[in-house]
């Protein structure tokens, strides 16, 4: 089989895998690690403009440098590829040495070697949205290596376009859930900024427990809408300022099983589910609506436990005064293992500090 034929079996096969998966993210790296073996680079990245600040910040990058290089930044006209997003024009530099354009503190800070480069515009209509970079070809890059990524523009354009409207998506998703909360909450004039701690608090445990991106923001979802449920609950048990009584409290503990109804309901909300429907469960088996033991606990459930009973300790009541943080730690940390997650209490014990919580 000739190089050519080769090239469009493998141009054919990338366009198929564009076009079939539903998952961004897995489509921009797969996209750009086809494109590195279809041109023959070591590696490459797909840069995405951030319109608010004006510059490019990397949606896709692999390659060993990737890990030291992924928060970096270039303003727009800035660097080579920067340059490329301004002018919306490609450009071959087969010798990066020769370039006044070259940004020589991506290779310093990296250990990485640049020897030869490709920079691609992808763009929507007439707007550039971001930038396809490849770097180190053997024998340099060509003319004919732009005719194939002319051919992959569109449908990684495309893909982009998809991301970022997903993100906005999402941002948009969540702020409406968090004010919906909000709204909630205010029926009970006692847990004011209740759903926003709780929120802070369960992502401080979640980041320190090392949840991938897309976990986290399933958890914080989760911790958004964990009391959703109290929209079932009257006022007067919500509003009441003494201690609930025995009925009273199985009135109010119905709200975990109220608020995944309304969730279940809701298409793609399953794995937020579990967060909301549990996270009055404990590990000795003592929690509610179903009794169960630390290890048939939702993960999600068990850190916003911990979150939503620290910020409970940590709050004034009518009924009772607020523990200071350290008095509230020590109070979960006495019940780790009994009633609650030891690597979440751990966690939060580790990661809090004055600098957060000025923020709460």
């Amino acid at each position: 089989m000739n190089t050519e034929t080769t090239k469009i079996k493998s141009l054919l096969k990338t366009l198929s895998r564009i076009h079939s998966s539903l998952n961004i993210e897995e489509v921009l790296e797969n996209s750009l690690r086809e494109i590195v073996n279809l041109i023959g680079s070591e590696t490459g990245s797909i840069w995405e403009i951030d319109e608010k600040k004006q510059e490019l910040f990397f949606r896709s990058i692999i390659g060993t440098a990737a890990p030291v290089l992924k928060n970096k930044r270039l303003k727009i006209g800035e660097g080579i590829a920067g340059m490329v997003a301004a002018t919306g024009k490609s450009l071959i530099i087969n010798d990066v040495k020769k370039s006044k354009q070259w940004k020589e503190e991506f290779d310093r800070e990296s250990d990485f070697k640049t020897k030869n480069l490709l920079n691609f515009p992808l763009t929507s209509g007439e707007k550039v949205i971001g930038v396809i970079q490849l770097l180190n070809k053997k024998e340099g890059f060509t003319n004919q290596d732009l005719r194939l990524l002319s051919i992959l523009g569109a449908p990684i354009s495309i893909a982009l376009e998809n991301a970022k409207l997903y993100t906005r998506i999402k941002k948009i998703f969540k702020e409406t859930s968090l004010s919906l909360a909000t709204a909630i909450e205010k029926r009970d004039p006692y847990t004011g900024g209740h759903t926003k701690r709780v929120l802070t608090y369960s992502s401080i445990i979640g980041k320190s427990l090392g949840l991938a991106d897309a976990e986290l923001e399933q958890l914080e979802l989760s911790a958004i809408l964990h009391d959703i449920g109290k929209i079932g609950i009257p006022d007067a048990i919500l509003r009441k300022k003494e201690l609930l009584n025995e009925e009273e409290r199985k009135i109010i503990e119905k709200h975990p099983l109220i608020g995944a109804e309304i969730v279940m309901e809701i298409e793609g909300m399953e794995k937020i589910l579990g967060g909301i429907k549990y996270h009055h469960e404990r590990c000795n088996g003592s929690g509610y609506p179903e009794g169960l033991s630390c290890n048939k606990i939702p993960l999600f459930a068990k850190i916003i436990a911990v979150a939503d009973v620290f910020d409970a300790l940590t709050t004034e009541r009518p009924y009772k005064k607020a523990m200071s943080f350290e008095e509230a730690l020590i109070y979960l940390w006495e019940k780790k293992g009994t009633e609650f997650w030891p690597p979440a209490i751990k966690a939060l014990k580790e990661e809090l500090n004055s600098q957060v919580l000025q923020y709460i």
